[in-house]
């Protein structure tokens, strides 16, 4: 049994540490859309047969043998845009119509299922023939008849549309066709085979969601989506019948194919058939990204399967001495009698032969329950290494010894015992602190060798035997209390517990230390599966930033002012938080991000901070009571206005002013947003901005602009007549000076260009929002046109395009500077200091910032540099005054009370963008290949680690039990009953027990505390962030610490009730006979 238990736990574990890492590292490739050899060349109907046969030829060459199969289709790169949908042709009402590519490619069924109707005929399960026999057809030309088409599941919710949907589409030419919608489909098997086809692909693209699948020979001939065809072929490697072994090979053939000359590399030196033929394949680099990754898979199973195979060759060991020690008088009785050493050797092996072997074949087979898989050369080695030490424990005592024990006295044994006592603390000690100077488990990292460190590798274990050893110096003190404890009872049970665990204390060792290093290394694997668990959740947290998490795409998703309502009607949100990312340059050259947001690690703020008119309730347009007066043209200029909502984000709506002519007028400024989808506006909102955009090619003039009152639209108009007191308007026109110089006292400057409008006068206070004097230019004359290098004419003075002056709403004097707060890699790299005032230079503009705290590494923002924070209000204020370019936020945090249903709500609504959840991270990270195979190991570590303390005392139940037959005899003789000889061994073995388990669990979670935050790394090698959280799982291990004690209790109990049975006559007469 134990020999069985042995090598089917380590079998087990060698299946699972030799197949984890290298499965691991299949499935992770498998999970890599750029994991794939990709060819494409510019279509041509005369070359398209050749070339495929040449390029599969190539991948087949490449690829030598690893199984792969290479896939053919054609991508319509000019793209298409949705102009009208279903039989009324309304226009689509949400972003991400417009971008699609029409695609054919071979076998579409395998990489998709169908969610709704069927697949366009020839699209299924189209042939390569289908792309190499097209017929020529010219481009632009060809059929305006429907085309059937496939749609992916994000594009048809996106547009609202499914089978029998009718789009019309145009291409940037203005051919249309009637696109039928055929079927909607979700992309499956292969992960790159959709991006490969649409072209493109780098990580987190959604170019292969924006495919209209369709036949190739609908794509070939129809007029509006033959413009400007590409031919590509995705080589998709078979990652399920992949040995690992065959990667390194691969990669180096592919980084050959990858960019090559494909006039030699697929043609042979043969003219092409195809122009621009391109070979690239991501593979290689995959392959090298899993490099360290694979190492410290493989150093983290190290640790667990160490102390499972040390504990399993101690019980080997300590069963074949129990057993050495049963038979050491039958030995002797036979030596005594005339048998040789070789005759005893032989039947010693011949019983072990019929023990172990049967065990330790039958032992793989037994694995393949504990973990399923095939059975390679791992598992056989484990198996022999438990014969081969069960072969020397059971026969080394057979063989004589010459060697005496020479009597020691009592103060010898006790040095010696001290001696050893710090021998093992030595030991524990120099490893753990071996382990602290490393920390990590791994070698030679950044050297392009690393690797698991053997010697670090087995401190673990050996701190574990070590704090076992020692605990046996308790026990005499332990049978001591016993003992007291026993004489003060009035039964004879607990008195002789006592008086033979303090006296056979030496007897008991093996099973005590062996029970304590089982429960340890049980209670090492619970406590582990516990800290690697919640760091998990640990860095889930850290990467997201919170519940949700929403990444908005450029063009796919509905503008960013209608953003943050459209996610406050999510189900389940609480609150809605957006972040902004900006790339500063600070003083010194040091580059840091710049994020804005709203609360948590922001600098707190008032909302009042934001300077210039707010504009009452939930208005639908603006109002402008304005007059315009001009001394020249009376051509309308333009005007923008900067809106800034309750979130600080930064949004412009314009108008068209009427004429010139001096008149009071109101003009209405709608506050609708396209494309949001109905989705409202974040009230309330600031008027901070004012641009005047004097239109262009007319003659300069000059401009008076009063903006008497600005209004809100709403169920009631409401006016402000000034800006709220401490408030001024300033010009914040680009290059101000030097265009107030040359429009408005004529003297250009060397950076001034003629028809640059400039803002000559600016009136304090008063009665009216603005009042301002503008030059929409400088006027023409001989010493202008010297200082100006001479030859201009007249028309040379006209207002340019995109000529603007801009008034900012800001603080009278000059604005306090931007409060930031930084983390220590910021505060490092730029050299400053909590209370600093620095410069952000945004490349359009700089603002001045002080820092005005300090903040640990913040959750979601990552840890690539260092990163500055500001209330997202203020600095959108701060960068309205500065003229910076405003950017919208690059993800959206959402609270929420069940995220699940948010992010599935969300999904619904691709406008809304990508969705990333902390659980969903958190389920993915405990998914990933290496991890689960960690979990697998330490989980079956748990499991098994306390059978072998099972096992191992029971052996030892069984043999002492039998050795003190006599003195069970002799005290059945003086009357001792039965059931009390039960319970004296049931409370020998009990405490015995308790003894061990109890502090083995203890020292378990001891050990993992102190060692797993030196040890557990990520996939670069490095210490993990978020660091390792320690938790200790108190109620797992003291279940499984009880559980094994009742187990143990339970079986030596029936023991003792089947061994307590002696025959007084037969036992007390034994050898009278002889």
């Amino acid at each position: 049994m134990t020999v069985l238990l042995c090598a089917t736990a380590l079998a087990a574990l060698a299946a699972l540490a030799g197949s984890s890492v290298q499965d691991g590292a299949v499935r992770r490739l498998a999970g890599r859309i750029d994991a794939q050899a990709s060819v494409s060349a510019s279509y041509r109907t005369g070359g398209m047969a050749a070339a495929d046969r040449d390029v599969r030829a190539a991948v087949e060459r490449v690829f030598a043998g690893v199984p792969q199969r290479t896939y053919v289709g054609l991508l319509g790169v000019s793209p298409v845009s949705v102009t009208g949908i279903g039989a009324e042709g309304g226009p689509p009402r949400v972003p991400g119509a417009g971008g699609l590519h029409p695609v054919a490619v071979q076998d579409a069924g395998r990489f998709g299922t169908l969610v709704s109707g069927r697949w366009p005929a020839g699209t299924a399960g189209a042939t390569a023939a289908a792309f190499t026999s097209l017929p020529e057809v010219r481009v632009g030309a060809g059929s305006t008849a429907p085309v059937d088409a496939a749609v992916p599941d994000a594009l048809a919710r996106r547009l609202g549309a499914g089978p029998g949907t009718a789009l019309r589409v145009e291409d940037a030419f203005g051919r249309a066709v009637t696109v039928r919608i055929t079927g909607v489909f979700r992309a499956r098997a292969a992960v790159g085979f959709w991006p490969a086809m649409a072209g493109d692909l780098a990580p987190g693209q959604t170019a292969d969601q924006r495919l209209l699948v369709v036949s190739a020979s609908a794509l070939n001939g129809s007029a509006a989506l033959n413009g400007h065809l590409t031919a590509h072929w995705s080589a998709q490697p078979d990652f399920s019948r992949i040995d690992a072994a065959d990667l390194a090979g691969l990669r180096e053939r592919l980084r050959a194919f990858s960019g090559s000359r494909t006039d030699v590399s697929v043609f042979g030196g043969r003219q092409p058939s195809l122009d621009d033929l391109n070979a690239v394949s991501g593979l290689p680099g995959a392959i090298d990204d899993l490099t360290v990754p694979m190492v410290a898979a493989r150093s983290s199973l190290y640790l667990p399967s160490v102390m499972l195979a040390a504990l399993a060759l101690a019980t080997l060991v300590l069963a074949a001495r129990q057993l050495t020690v049963r038979r050491r008088d039958e030995l002797a009785l036979q030596r005594a009698r005339g048998a040789g050493t070789p005759r005893l050797l032989g039947g010693a092996a011949a019983e072990w032969a019929l023990t172990g072997i049967p065990a330790a074949l039958a032992a793989p087979f037994l694995a393949g329950l504990l973990h399923p898989g095939a059975r390679g050369t791992g598992v056989w080695a484990a198996v022999g290494v438990t014969l081969l030490v069960h072969a020397a424990a059971v026969l080394l005592p057979v063989l004589p010894s010459s060697r005496m024990r020479s009597a020691r006295g009592a103060r010898a044994a006790a040095a010696q015992r001290l001696g050893a006592d710090l021998a093992l603390a030595v030991v524990a000690v120099l490893g753990y602190l071996e382990l602290r100077r490393h920390h990590s488990l791994l070698a030679g990292l950044g050297s392009g060798g690393a690797s698991a460190d053997p010697v670090l590798v087995l401190v673990p274990a050996l701190v574990a035997g070590a704090a076992a050893l020692l605990l046996l110096r308790l026990l005499p003190l332990a049978s001591l209390a016993l003992d007291a404890f026993g004489r003060r009872s009035r039964g004879v049970v607990l008195a002789l517990a006592g008086w033979h665990l303090g006296r056979r204390a030496a007897r008991n060792a093996g099973p005590v230390v062996l029970m304590c290093l089982a429960v340890s290394v049980s209670a090492f694997a619970t406590t582990a599966l516990a800290c690697l668990g919640a760091l998990a959740s640990e860095e889930a947290a850290f990467t997201v930033g919170a519940d949700v998490r929403i990444s908005p795409s450029a063009d796919g998703s509905y503008p960013s002012s209608v953003l943050g309502s459209a996610y406050r009607a999510l189900p389940a949100v609480t609150s809605v938080t957006p972040v902004t990312r900006a790339t500063v340059n600070l003083p010194g050259g040091a580059t840091e991000d710049l994020f804005g947001t709203i609360g948590g690690p922001a600098p707190r703020t008032p909302s009042a901070d934001v300077h210039g008119l707010r504009l009452a309730g939930r208005p639908t347009a603006l109002l402008l009571d304005e007059r315009l007066s001009s001394d020249g043209s009376r051509a309308a200029p333009g005007l923008r206005l900067t809106v800034q909502d309750a979130a600080g984000l930064v949004s412009t709506v314009t108008a068209r002013l009427p004429a010139a002519d001096g008149a009071r007028h109101t003009v209405v400024v709608p506050l609708d947003v396209p494309l949001s989808g109905g989705h409202p506006r974040q009230y309330p909102l600031t008027l901070t901005a004012v641009s005047l955009l004097p239109q262009p090619g007319v003659r300069p003039a000059r401009l008076e602009l009063e903006l008497i009152r600005v209004g809100a639209r709403g169920t009631a108009d409401t006016w402000e007549s000034r800006l709220p007191g401490g408030q001024a308007w300033a010009d914040g026109t680009s290059h101000a000076s030097d265009s107030t110089a040359g429009a408005c006292e004529g003297k250009p400057t060397g950076g001034y260009e003629p028809g640059t409008p400039g803002v000559c006068a600016i009136a304090p206070g008063g009665s009216g929002v603005l009042r301002t004097t503008v030059s929409t230019g400088i006027r023409p004359a001989q010493d202008v046109d010297d200082v100006l290098g001479g030859g201009l004419s007249e028309s040379d003075y006209d207002t340019r395009p995109a000529g603007q002056v801009r008034f900012v709403a800001g603080p009278v004097g000059r604005p306090a500077p931007l409060p930031v707060r930084a983390d220590a890699a910021a505060l490092s790299a730029a050299r400053l200091s909590v209370g600093a005032t620095t410069t952000l230079d945004l490349g359009s503009a700089r603002i001045t910032a002080k820092v005005v705290g300090r903040v640990d590494s913040l959750p979601g923002l990552g840890r690539e540099q260092g990163h500055l924070i500001a209330d997202q209000r203020r600095l959108a204020a701060a960068m309205t005054r500065a003229g910076a370019d405003h950017v919208d936020p690059a993800f959206w945090w959402l609270s929420s009370t069940d995220s699940a249903r948010t992010a599935t709500a969300a999904e619904a609504q691709p406008a809304l963008g990508r969705v990333t959840t902390t659980a969903r991270t958190a389920a993915s990270l405990q998914a990933d290949p290496f991890r689960s195979g960690l979990r697998r190991a330490l989980e079956l570590v748990r499991y098994v680690a306390p059978a072998f303390a099972v096992i191992a005392f029971t052996v030892h139940a069984v043999v002492s039990i039998r050795q003190r037959r006599k003195e069970f005899a002799l005290l059945r003789a003086i009357g001792v009953r039965t059931g009390n000889l039960s319970a004296l061994l049931s409370t020998e073995q009990l405490g015995l027990t308790l003894f061990a388990v109890v502090p083995g669990a203890l020292m378990g979670m001891a050990l993992a505390s102190a060692v797993l935050p030196l040890v557990t790394v990520d996939d670069s090698g490095q210490t993990p962030y978020p660091p390792l959280p320690l938790v200790m799982p108190w109620a797992t291990v003291a279940l499984f610490t009880v559980g094994t004690a009742v187990l143990i209790s339970a079986v030596v109990s029936a023991l003792a009730r089947l061994l307590s049975r002696v025959d007084l006559v037969r036992v007390l007469r034994a050898g009278e006979d002889r």
